[in-house]
């Protein structure tokens, strides 16, 4: 792993302590040397280059083998993905692998858990690795604090300079900052988590994740959790580990399709609406109609030009500061298109998702 690509805070390893919301208290429940049987459930499709890198990484764990289970199910990946899960079962008899018809991440998590033996569930994407402490520092934490979902920091990490400069810009508040909870550096509750860890019973309290989404449907699942009156604990402690789209045209549909979801998330949970989600579909309805509009009142060119300047300062700016923040300045050039690509396919994609039925 380059560790010049994670956070100081991270790199040493000393965490404050918990910090709490007003009205919210502990309690402990379960010895700390309890081990329950973990199931981690992966949906693959295509993932012939990343999967076996994933599954290694959870082979790697501290926690015992004979309390673990790797679930993977698999969307009829045509790519020989299931040929390397299969060479893996051979010598790792944890491992079980499904598949789902529908292809659909939410359908594969739901086919993964009905099959799950296991007492907590974890959730992993086939594009992400975890530290060596993952399982037990997930366990730790239920059993301290007696919750029933735990989770940690992501970091992007990446093989070139354009999926490391992705990553940096995915984890800037300059790029999409919807979910800042992933670098937090203290202990605390918070509204959801990435690659979260599930008692087993939460999926007989809120239900299953909802099949009708495509993209954030764990977030919209962790709203139910929220909902229904349980917390969410969050500890950077915690780590995984993120592999971004290669290149620009990947992460284009990547975000435009997040900016579609976005809106289904919001239709169902209206609570859930934060102003960042509308900042970037604004900037794109600005600049179409200012454009547009310029057609039959010329000023408004002006007016867009004025708006688009201010626009390529901003993620300028952001450039400069992300690459400043991580210590890698000669990332400056690249930043901006990724930023923008992230801006305009989200925000367009959001545009879209409010005009579909």
């Amino acid at each position: 792993m380059n560790w010049s690509v994670i956070p100081a805070f991270l790199k040493s390893r000393t965490f404050g302590p918990l910090t709490l919301n007003q009205g919210e208290t502990l309690s402990a429940t379960n010895p700390e040397n309890a081990r329950p049987l973990v199931s981690i459930v992966i949906p693959m499709l295509n993932e012939r280059d990343a999967i076996e890198r994933c599954i290694n990484s959870i082979f790697a764990q501290d926690y015992p083998a004979d309390r673990l289970e790797i679930v993977i199910v698999d969307g009829l990946s045509d790519d020989g993905s299931q040929q390397v899960v299969t060479s893996l079962m051979k010598e790792h008899h944890f491992i079980k692998l499904l598949e789902n018809p529908t292809r659909r991440t939410p359908a594969s998590l739901n086919i993964g858990v009905r099959h799950a033996a296991g007492d907590v569930i974890v959730i992993l994407g086939a594009h992400t690795t975890i530290e060596r402490q993952f399982v037990s520092t997930n366990i730790k934490y239920m059993n301290e604090l007696g919750v029933k979902c735990t989770g940690g920091t992501q970091i992007n990490v990446g093989e070139t300079y354009l999926q490391r400069a992705i990553g940096f810009g995915m984890g800037s508040v300059f790029g999409i900052p919807s979910a800042p909870y992933r670098f937090f550096p203290k202990k605390r509750f918070v509204d959801t988590v990435v690659y979260a860890a599930y008692k087993r019973q939460l999926f007989d309290e809120v239900g299953y994740f909802d099949e009708e989404l495509c993209i954030s449907e764990d977030a919209e699942f962790n709203w139910r959790i929220r909902k229904a009156g349980n917390k969410i604990f969050y500890t950077p402690e915690i780590i995984s580990y993120y592999y971004p789209r290669k290149n620009l045209f990947r992460l284009f549909k990547q975000f435009f399709n997040y900016g579609i979801f976005r809106v289904n998330v919001m239709k169902k949970h209206i609570d859930s609406v934060k102003l960042i989600h509308f900042l970037p579909p604004l900037f794109v309805a600005t600049m179409v109609v200012l454009s547009v509009g310029g057609f039959f009142v010329p000023l408004l060119w002006k007016l867009a030009a004025v708006v688009l300047a201010l626009y390529i300062l901003y993620i300028i700016l952001g450039a400069f500061l992300t690459a400043g923040k991580v210590k890698k300045i000669h990332y400056v050039p690249v930043l901006p298109p990724v930023f923008a690509t992230m801006h305009i396919s989200w925000g367009t994609g959001f545009l879209v998702g409010m005009v579909k039925k």
